[in-house]
């Protein structure tokens, strides 16, 4: 069965030319999404298509819908809310609590209580789709604006996890699939890729988080942290919409090429 991939190339310009060279050293067929993509360039509504992009097109205004699997995972299992449920002691942000953008502006110290009431929080959105992205705040400045509503979102009552601010060290980024560690790359704060590879302690972590009892998706990403001098799980994101930065491209297409394979046949037995 051919597994024909919908890869918007412009959301990772510097990852997507290695997996579009990976799809197309593998035979598997693709085809270039951009909004405003004439139907008739789309692939039939009875094709096994994977659908790679920003978690907008992905999970938001999913345009992948038509087709199985389309963009694998239930965007509602990668709330920090639900993963947070089952992997507590795992994450480095255990402390969460979580809460309204309008309840935190309104009264950070009824809000921040579970915390000791801390000088400095990181704060994010609760939903993986990102409406702002996650950042450190001195409850003092704590506004709003400084959580960019009125640019991204209009919700007051978004909810959002706070935790208490903590010092990050290196990051890398695993992709796990059916219970397996299948590849992972080291990034920045910035989240420009600095190379293959993984110490063991990280590689470790992401493969108990792959043979956890709980999975949110067949395919998706974990993100691992040094913190305090021990790996912690940072986030956890589905597949359709991560970048991937330098995982190798090889292992991790004919890894989500299988899987899209057995969830269309099983969609369609």
């Amino acid at each position: 069965m051919d597994v024909l991939w919908l890869v918007e190339v412009d959301v990772f310009p510097a990852t997507a030319p290695r997996i579009i060279a990976a799809l197309e050293e593998a035979g598997h067929p693709w085809t270039k999404y951009e909004d405003g993509i004439a139907k008739a360039a789309l692939p039939p509504a009875d094709a096994c298509v994977l659908f790679w992009g920003s978690l907008g097109a992905a999970y938001g205004e999913r345009v992948a819908a038509r087709w199985t699997p389309g963009a694998i995972g239930d965007p509602d299992r990668f709330r920090c809310s639900v993963y947070h449920a089952h992997l507590g002691p795992l994450l480095a942000n255990q402390d969460s609590v979580f809460t309204t953008v309008r309840a935190l502006v309104d009264d950070p110290a009824v809000a921040l209580k579970p915390l000791g009431n801390p000088e400095h929080v990181f704060v994010s959105p609760d939903s993986p789709l990102k409406p702002f992205s996650g950042r450190q705040l001195a409850v003092s400045s704590l506004t709003l604006e400084a959580l960019d509503h009125g640019f991204y979102y209009e919700e007051e009552n978004l909810p959002v996890v706070v935790s208490s601010a903590k010092s990050i060290g290196r990051e890398w980024r695993f992709v796990l699939a059916e219970s397996n560690v299948v590849a992972g790359c080291e990034y920045n704060v910035e989240r420009r890729s600095r190379g293959h590879g993984a110490p063991e302690a990280a590689r470790t972590l992401a493969e108990k988080v792959a043979t956890a009892a709980w999975q949110p998706a067949p395919i998706y990403i974990v993100d691992i942290g040094g913190v305090d001098g021990s790996m912690k799980v940072m986030e956890l994101n589905p597949f359709s919409g991560a970048d991937l930065y330098e995982c190798d491209a090889k292992t991790v297409v004919a890894a989500a090429t299988r899987v899209a394979i057995r969830l269309h046949q099983a969609a369609n037995s």
